[in-house]
């Protein structure tokens, strides 16, 4: 296999902020802390020893979850690179490098590996640089959010295979293989939603004959048949496939992580001080790059249940999550403090819970979430909460033989593939000392434009002649 690498700034994908957060960091330099080169990162784990983040409480979580998913985890051999790496957390010298993503079904888009395969990649490389620190790549499961049209299907040898079920609650506590019949259903009846137990045949018909397809396959059977949460099936998966690289793997869905968010939430929501410190953040910047990914609200938490995920609207008696519940400030504070894990940060608020239960240096995104997060330094400045270097995760394009051939045949190198098409264009005929139709089209364009400016100037001196003849017969 031939591997070209080319820069991400150079693939013309990039959001414009997020190019110029690669290629001219400098003139963005207010909405960052540490640009995103080696320099860049010792300037942050040199800052990063600053902010207090509550190890033992992580580590005693982290290691709940992980028996949670499987009660004999530690004494698994191959489990060995975790579980150190969870152990070295409690270490002052111990930083994470984390990247998120929604829970999709059989992984979902590629990128989903992508981000993991670029954090897991970058904690390497900055071991080799700083060694006196260590450096655990951690995968933040989004399963508390509820969009689940996102995350419901894939996309996989030209079919679709979709997973039909009712949801408006947190993903990451649906059941992939439903325990009981849901309301309406007869028992045992042959029914889309019976979850994911369907989708896993026709998955064994697409990629049983495929390379690694019967490990794959077997892979997600177990993780969701003897799973009983989204969340606790896709970390089965992640797990497996990135346990010697000694992935940790968080369900920030945890009450006791969220008791150290509970600061943060009463500010947005009795104070909402975060709206217009982003709001003006964002309209700087849309002024220059146009739209920009994250619109915040006056209040960023959603109320929390499992079957629901609602917003927290404020009203002239107190706080209501639309038809569901009403509080006076007062009730609404009780709750807060006696039962966060009822409460959910927003895409605005969910890096800064990030950043306040993890010791992270750094976070690996998507275009777009480069993007948001250049939104928000003013609101972490407000809570002094650490605000990591940004990356944008590496990508990859796989290219099969035949048009690989095909390109060798028209001296086209990958890196031709990102122009535009009108350039695309121009290099093949160049490259190919070919004549391009289009400047025959353009050379004919002009040729009937210097006609056209001839006939023009000739009938210019014929009415000029008249004019002059006009003038003459009337003198006399």
């Amino acid at each position: 296999m031939q591997i070209q690498n080319l820069p991400l700034a150079s693939s013309g994908q990039l959001h414009p902020l997020a190019q110029d957060y690669l290629q001219n960091p400098s003139s963005i330099s207010e909405y960052f802390n540490f640009a995103p080169t080696m320099e860049g990162m010792a300037e942050a784990i040199k800052s990063r020893k600053n902010f207090h983040v509550n190890r033992q409480v992580l580590i005693e979580r982290l290691e709940s979850q992980y028996l949670k998913m499987n009660p004999d985890f530690y004494s698994d051999p191959e489990n060995i690179p975790t579980a150190k790496n969870m152990e070295v957390l409690i270490q002052e010298n111990t930083f994470t490098i984390t990247t998120g993503h929604q829970l999709n079904i059989f992984s979902g888009p590629l990128y989903f590996i992508y981000k993991i395969i670029s954090a897991i990649s970058y904690a390497e490389a900055l071991k080799k640089q700083f060694p006196e620190y260590n450096f655990v790549p951690v995968y933040w499961m989004a399963s508390e959010d509820h969009d689940f049209e996102e995350i419901n299907h894939i996309h996989l040898f030209g079919k679709t295979m979709k997973w039909e079920a009712a949801s408006g609650g947190p993903v990451g506590r649906m059941e992939p293989i439903p325990s009981s019949p849901l309301k309406g259903e007869q028992e045992g009846a042959d029914s889309p939603f019976r979850g994911l137990g369907g989708l896993l045949d026709q998955l064994g018909e697409l990629i049983s004959r495929q390379p690694e397809g019967q490990y794959l396959l077997e892979l997600f059977t177990k993780a969701y048949t003897t799973h009983p949460t989204l969340a606790l099936a896709t970390r089965y998966f992640v797990h497996e496939l990135f346990k010697k690289d000694g992935l940790v793997i968080i369900d920030a869905d945890d009450a006791q992580l969220k008791k150290q968010l509970i600061p943060i939430l009463k500010e947005d929501i009795f104070s909402q001080k975060f709206y217009p410190k982003i709001t003006e953040t964002k309209t700087k910047l849309e002024a220059k790059y146009s739209s920009l990914p994250v619109n915040p609200r006056n209040i960023n938490v959603f109320y929390l249940g499992e079957n629901f995920r609602t917003r927290i609207i404020q009203t002239e008696s107190g706080y209501r999550a639309d038809n569901l519940k009403e509080w006076t400030e007062l009730e609404l504070l009780t709750e807060l403090n006696a039962h966060p894990e009822n409460f959910s940060p927003n895409v605005v608020l969910r890096p800064m819970y990030q950043e306040t239960i993890l010791p992270n240096l750094a976070y690996i995104g998507g275009n777009n979430e480069i993007a948001y997060w250049l939104e928000l330094k003013s609101a972490f400045d407000s809570q002094n909460v650490f605000f990591p270097q940004l990356l944008v995760r590496d990508s990859a394009l796989f290219i099969g033989k035949k048009f690989a051939k095909d390109m060798d045949a028209f001296k086209l190198n990958a890196s031709d593939l990102f122009q535009p098409m009108a350039e695309l264009k121009k290099a093949f005929y160049k490259l190919n000392e070919l004549r391009n139709p289009a400047e025959d089209s353009i050379e004919a364009l002009m040729q009937q434009y210097e006609t056209l400016k001839s006939d023009a100037q000739k009938l210019s001196s014929d009415i000029a002649a008249q004019i002059v003849k006009q003038s003459n017969e009337h003198q006399k």
